[in-house]
């Protein structure tokens, strides 16, 4: 009888795996209420493939977030409430709400009947969205997987009325995320990285600087996210004993103790410094986890003979000097657009400036060649027929700007034209009359 209990327990062991293999392929996050727009998506970085996952919960529930990967843990990217999104919470119909300080109940009706509008008395000082990553990096920030229940974990949520939750977290590799203080970074495009304190998020350390140095091209910026921040309190009077600042050049750009989520900071130039300066050895904090990335495109120069006429962190306008365009578009102006950190075209590919004139021979070059290939004579070419500056382009709508030195080389030939050539022809008929007259006077002479 043992051999059949031991065959069946073994079934059932394979059945249970195979059930949560099929669970884990498909993404699927355990939570109390049926999923509402779970998106999950998959971001490359150096050290793996970090997880993406955007939910919508009803706000008197139990959220549990999770990391499929035992190497990879949480952090926040936005968590609000939305008094509003009465829909998430389909599943009650009918509940009973304790309002604080109140001796009374709530009512709460089918919100089916509600259109997802949720109608707040005038004394409840509630607003209708509000941000709770402060509460949920305090419960789940650095870990593998958590529990966390608003009207539990957020200070005064029990006074909430049932709403939304929209939630959107990460789940990052450990070996994505750099951990070592006194570093220089380089910050390329794309993802950029990630750095967290020594010790994130149980504790940090103390009585020593902890400061990276960020730097990347000329021309860029940089950008600092504090996903989350989480230091020691400012004292009574304001000022902090430990603290972390972000310096740009000697300026001091940002400066902060206590707890934050999503400060952003965004540098002036290229380099960029962060410190944590703490006074004592050990403090039981979580520190700080952080998302560094590049703005803009690099410095490029402008083209020969053009000026930088506007520029900025996704556009540069360059503008030839007086009298010249650029040949390929036969423009003065040119703008250049920053898309992902990369310029839509390269300096290597941008041709210099050009004089007007040298545009407008390379044109008619261009027009004799090709009338010369196809067989048309020099008229159905489009070259200019008449004389002097009154001359047109046949074929073409516009005149052609001419130059001092091609008006001077147009006058000349008018007048070789016009007075060299009748002269000589005159010339030529005198002699020839009198040529003739000799010869008669000879003949009757005779």
């Amino acid at each position: 009888m043992a051999r059949p209990t031991a065959t069946t327990l073994t079934s059932l062991l394979v059945l249970l795996m195979m059930t949560m293999a099929v669970c884990s392929s498909h993404g699927i996050v355990a939570t109390t209420q049926p999923p509402f727009a779970i998106v999950l998506k998959a971001v490359k970085l150096h050290g793996g493939y970090m997880e993406v996952v955007q939910e919508r919960r009803c706000s008197h529930g139990l959220l549990r977030l999770t990391c499929r990967s035992l190497k990879a843990f949480i952090f926040i990217l936005k968590a609000e409430y939305h008094a509003n999104h009465t829909e998430f919470c389909l599943k009650k119909k009918l509940a009973e709400l304790k309002m604080p300080n109140k001796g009374s109940t709530r009512l709460w009706m089918d919100v089916r009947e509600l259109k997802g509008n949720y109608i707040l008395d005038a004394e409840d000082d509630v607003s209708d969205v509000i941000d709770i990553r402060s509460s949920l990096n305090r419960r789940c920030s650095g870990q593998k997987h958590c529990r966390y229940d608003a009207s539990i974990d957020h200070p005064g949520a029990n006074a909430w009325t049932p709403g939304g939750i929209l939630l959107k977290y990460a789940c990052i590799p450990e070996a994505a995320v750099r951990r070592y203080c006194n570093q220089e970074v380089k910050v390329t495009v794309g993802e950029g990285g990630y750095i967290n304190t020594p010790g994130y998020p149980l504790y940090y350390l103390g009585e020593e600087t902890c400061g990276w140095t960020f730097k990347t091209l000329p021309g860029q910026r940089i950008v600092l996210t504090f996903h989350d921040l989480d230091i020691r309190d400012p004292r009574p009077d304001g000022s902090c004993v430990d603290v972390v600042r972000v310096r740009d050049h000697g300026s001091t750009l940002f400066e902060f103790c206590g707890t934050a989520a999503g400060a952003r900071v965004v540098s002036t130039s290229n380099v960029l410094t962060l410190d944590l300066v703490a006074s004592r050895r050990l403090y039981s904090a979580r520190g700080f986890l952080l998302q560094y990335q590049v703005l803009g495109c690099p410095e490029i120069a402008a083209p020969n003979g053009s000026y930088v006429s506007n520029g900025t962190l996704t556009s540069r306008t360059f503008l030839c000097k007086s009298g010249s365009v650029f040949p390929d578009s036969k423009e003065r102006k040119r703008t250049l657009e920053c898309r992902n950190g990369v310029w839509n075209e390269t300096d290597t590919k941008l041709p210099g400036c050009i004089a007007t004139s040298a545009v407008i021979l390379k044109t008619e070059n261009e027009h004799h060649h090709l009338a010369s290939l196809s067989g048309d004579n020099i008229l159905g070419a489009g070259v200019r027929i008449g004389r002097g500056e009154d001359a047109v382009a046949s074929g073409s709508s516009s005149n052609p700007i001419m130059d001092s030195a091609q008006s001077s080389m147009m006058k000349q030939a008018d007048y070789v034209v016009d007075v060299v050539l009748p002269t000589v022809l005159i010339a030529l008929l005198f002699v020839g009359n009198a040529i003739i007259v000799y010869i008669i006077f000879q003949y009757r002479k005779r």
